[in-house]
């Protein structure tokens, strides 16, 4: 290979290369185990710098070099081999084909060949890859295209858009941790060199990256305009994103400089079948599955067989998987979306397509909503919450058109889902929208859409709203002689009684509710009628009669099947026999009550089952994990928009009394603060402990997330004689084990537990539990003092020398002699002691650990701001994995 003077003819790169740090360290482990990877993605997603990275860290590697052949501009499909060869400076011989006189020159070369942008020409680049790899036992190849080339021992590697935050991340620390908001800010400072993250800006920089799918592209192209438009004004044009992101970029090839171009570069590419369903599916709001593409985009005047074309789309990077369990769903990259909802424009096709759009997802949620009240409820639940999306689009749509029938019929069958799956704001509004229409309405949907709205209002604690819902319930299902509507109306208009502290009225309307269900013969209906009139005696604090009448829901409700009502049967039926003085039957009730509500994802349900758990703990002494349950209900109800009920009231305030009168009202409120910080997650084993049950699974288990999340970095955490091993990112060092990097050790290996600093020192055979003010006498301190001198010199003097090892030494010894003088607070003069061996374990675990991840941030701030947001100190310690800096530890 004498004819390769150079090693490669990658260009230098022109900005820098922001995230994808792990996608960096796997396609070139994908590239050690196989001879063909092939990147693909929609056109922006960086398919091709992602490329270049990889190609330029592999240089080193391959004896015979890497080399770039760019065929965007490449139109004709014979001139495949002759580009490849030019670019390797082979040349032609006459009467043989190209890609033999290649497949003759490279045989026995160690190469990596990068083919850059193949999807206009997949056929020859297939042929001419599948005869070099066949004859070349040195050679790899890395492709990027947007669709796979399918040759035999071809590896895909999906590129996605870089990371970008959900819905509700809007802080600045929070959203700098992800890659998409780093590219933004990297190209914003460019073109503005003024240009910061701050705490005003952070949620429109957010919402552009999130709203862009963290497509690269896109976002440099918004990036760019920073200096002559604010964050805001970006952020609220992105509806117009193709004029906004008109500004041609840089690139060398037409198909990448500007945002329209790079869509319709793919469009262009498609047959007109699946040029027809493209425009068509972006009628999507969301997700979608393959049956909702059949009924709305298919049907006899469809584009064919939508099982056939949808797949072709997945293929060529235009629709995406959305990751999950069960059947698959897709979607369109907003970015695309927006281009075929431009193509659907007006035009003759697009009303009835969004009509029958509408239909579709009204049936569907009338279908659910008639499944609801039995076992098929979780299903139906995830498969509304899947569609969520869709059926808000349906929503607006039949309100803009004022169809207020249907509007009124969808959202009355959607509120039982806003109502389990704590969407109670949202759910309101919607309801409100719909009811407050001057039209005529069919009473049955009306009735069903004003005892959601009554149920949701007084689940926020609206009860005047509430009460008028429910009255025009009653007064309407009365005239048209609706018995279920009546017992419903009249269960929640009892209910509102029972939360405005009228509960001789209340007790009035339930029992005539009881009546009306019996007279239908709706189990369900009798069982929530015994059900509410249950809480009506709790109010009472009449706990016999309560605990009688639970019972009674109970053995009605367990014959529906329907988990939600059983789950509230079980936890009212606990509280009842808490407040009668507890016992097994109590921790089992309520062992239920959250097995069933974790299953089903009910938040408001969840809330009352920490808080009567939290009550719980506290009566069996184990005050702190009980102030911190009722800390954990009391923030998942704010972040619901729930109410507290009086009653329930009551008791949190007697649980807090007593827990305050025995762990003094400091430590009880320091551990209700350290619970309102909790995860679901944290708070349900807390509660599994207290309860001596199995912990359930994690809360976001087979949980559908559309979002993008930020890939986890690997790190690794190892113990080498008298040092810590830490890696990240390729970077090793090591740091003197101390007891903070111990106690941090201990916190990384149980992600979300909660463990007393009191119990994770007590664990450390040397940790100081002493008290935490004169653990060092005047004679100590000044051995520390004078220690602490002789290793500035030793430091100062290997600087001089160049001696690092020696130097490296000292600063961890001096590292190690700050922290343990920090955990022993006497120093400056800042003698005190501590009230309890809780406190001082407090003070000594916290500056230990703070001291520990000070030595970290110094050596990796990555690894260092990831652990200073994820480790939580205090009474309780816990290591709480920051979502936006996701680590993946290994040990």
């Amino acid at each position: 290979m004498a004819a390769f003077r150079r090693t490669d003819n990658l260009p230098a790169p022109l900005t820098t290369f922001v995230g994808r740090r792990q996608e960096l360290g796997e396609i070139g482990a994908s590239l050690e185990q196989a001879r063909l990877v092939t990147l693909t993605g929609a056109g922006g997603a960086g398919k091709s710098r992602l490329a270049l990275e990889v190609a330029a860290r592999r240089t080193e590697h391959h004896q015979d070099g890497v080399w770039l052949v760019e065929l965007a501009g490449l139109a004709d499909p014979v001139l495949v081999a002759h580009t490849v060869a030019g670019v390797l400076d082979v040349p032609e011989q006459g009467g043989r084909a190209q890609s033999a006189v290649l497949t003759e020159r490279l045989r026995d070369c160690d190469m990596l060949i990068f083919l850059d942008s193949c999807e206009h020409l997949l056929d020859p680049v297939a042929q001419l890859v599948q005869d070099l790899l066949a004859g070349c036992r040195g050679l790899r190849v890395l492709i990027t295209s947007r669709e796979r080339l399918g040759v035999t021992g071809e590896t895909l590697w999906p590129v996605a858009g870089l990371s970008a935050p959900p819905d509700g991340v809007g802080e600045a620390g929070a959203a700098q941790g992800f890659d998409a908001v780093r590219l933004f800010l990297d190209r914003a400072t460019a073109a503005d060199p003024g240009f910061r993250l701050t705490a005003s800006n952070a949620a429109a920089i957010a919402d552009i990256c999130r709203r862009l799918d963290g497509l690269p592209l896109a976002i440099e192209l918004a990036a760019a305009r920073v200096n002559s438009l604010g964050v805001e004004q970006i952020s609220r044009r992105l509806d117009n994103r193709f004029g906004l992101l008109a500004v041609e970029s840089r690139d060398t090839l037409p198909h990448h400089r500007t945002l329209r171009g790079v869509v319709e570069w793919s469009y262009r590419m498609l047959a007109t079948p699946e040029r027809e369903l493209f425009d068509r599916l972006a009628v999507f709001a969301g997700s979608f599955g393959e049956e909702s593409a059949e009924t709305v985009a298919g049907g006899p005047d469809g584009p064919g067989d939508i099982a056939d074309l949808l797949p072709r789309l997945v293929d060529k990077s235009l629709v995406t998987v959305v990751p999950g369990h069960g059947a698959p769903r897709y979607r369109l990259l907003e970015t695309l979306r927006a281009y075929g909802l431009e193509r659907l424009g007006d035009g003759e096709g697009a009303e009835p397509l969004r009509a029958r759009h509408a239909a579709h997802f009204l049936d569907l949620a009338e279908q659910a909503w008639e499944r609801y009240r039995g076992p098929d409820q979780p299903e139906c639940l995830d498969r509304l919450e899947a569609e969520h999306s869709n059926l808000r689009a349906a929503l607006d749509r039949l309100l803009t058109t004022r169809d207020f029938e249907g509007a009124v019929r969808l959202a009355g069958a959607l509120a039982p889902f806003w109502d389990l799956r704590g969407h109670y704001a949202e759910g309101h509004v919607w309801l409100d929208r719909a009811l407050s229409a001057d039209a005529v309405t069919s009473p049955e949907g009306r009735v069903r859409a004003l005892n959601g709205l009554a149920t949701l209002a007084v689940i926020q604690g609206d009860l005047p709203r509430a009460t008028s819902a429910c009255a025009d319930a009653v007064e309407l299902s009365r005239r048209v002689g609706d018995l279920r509507g009546l017992a419903y109306a009249l269960q929640y208009l009892g209910f509102a009684a029972v939360c405005a502290d009228d509960l001789d009225r209340a007790v009035e309307l339930l029992e005539e509710s009881l009546v009306v269900a019996r007279e239908s013969a709706d189990l369900w209906l009798v069982g929530w009628s015994y059900q509410f009139l249950t809480t009506a005696q709790l109010a009472r604090h009449d706990y016999e009669p309560a605990r009688t009448l639970a019972e009674a829901a109970y053995t009605a409700l367990r014959q529906t099947g329907e988990p939600e009502s059983l789950a509230w049967a079980c936890l009212t039926h606990a509280m009842a026999t808490w407040a009668m003085g507890g016992g097994k039957d109590t921790d089992a009730r309520v062992a239920e009550a959250l097995r069933r509500f974790w299953g089903l994802k009910a938040r408001w349900g969840l809330a009352e089952v920490f808080c009567l758990t939290g009550q719980i703990a506290v009566g069996h002494g184990n005050r702190e994990r009980g102030a911190a349950l009722l800390g954990a209900a009391e923030a998942l109800r704010e972040a619901a928009g729930v109410a507290l009920l009086p009653f329930l009231a009551e008791f949190v305030s007697a649980a807090a009394a007593k827990g305050r009168a025995v762990l003094g009202t400091r430590s009880f409120d320091a551990a209700w603060e350290c619970g309102r910080a909790w995860s679901m997650d944290s708070a349900a084993r807390a509660v599994a402990e207290e309860l001596r049950m199995p912990a359930p699974r994690s809360y976001n288990d087979e949980q559908a997330v559309e979002a993008a999340e930020p890939p986890a970095e690997a790190a690794t955490l190892r113990k080498e004689g008298e040092y810590w091993a830490i890696t990240h990112g390729g970077h090793v060092f090591h740091l003197k084990d101390t007891l903070g990097v111990g106690y941090l050790s201990r916190l990384l290996h149980e992600p979300d537990r909660e463990l007393l600093a009191l119990d994770l020192a007590g664990a450390d055979p040397e940790a100081v539990l002493g008290d935490a003010g004169p653990v060092l006498d005047a004679q100590a301190k000044a051995q520390y003092r004078h220690r602490l001198g002789e290793l500035a010199d030793d430091l100062e003097e290997a600087e001089r020398w160049s001696d690092a090892g020696r130097g490296e030494r000292a600063r961890c010894e001096i590292d190690a002699l700050t922290e343990q003088l920090a955990a022993a607070v006497g120093l400056g003069g800042r003698d005190r002691r501590a009230a309890s061996a809780t406190e001082r374990a407090r003070l000594n675990v916290t500056k230990a650990l703070k001291s520990a991840i000070r030595r970290i941030t110094r050596e990796d701030p990555v690894l260092g701001r990831h652990l200073e947001r994820s480790v939580r100190t205090g009474m309780y310690c816990c290591y709480a994995p920051d979502p936006a800096t996701r680590i993946a530890w290994r040990f």
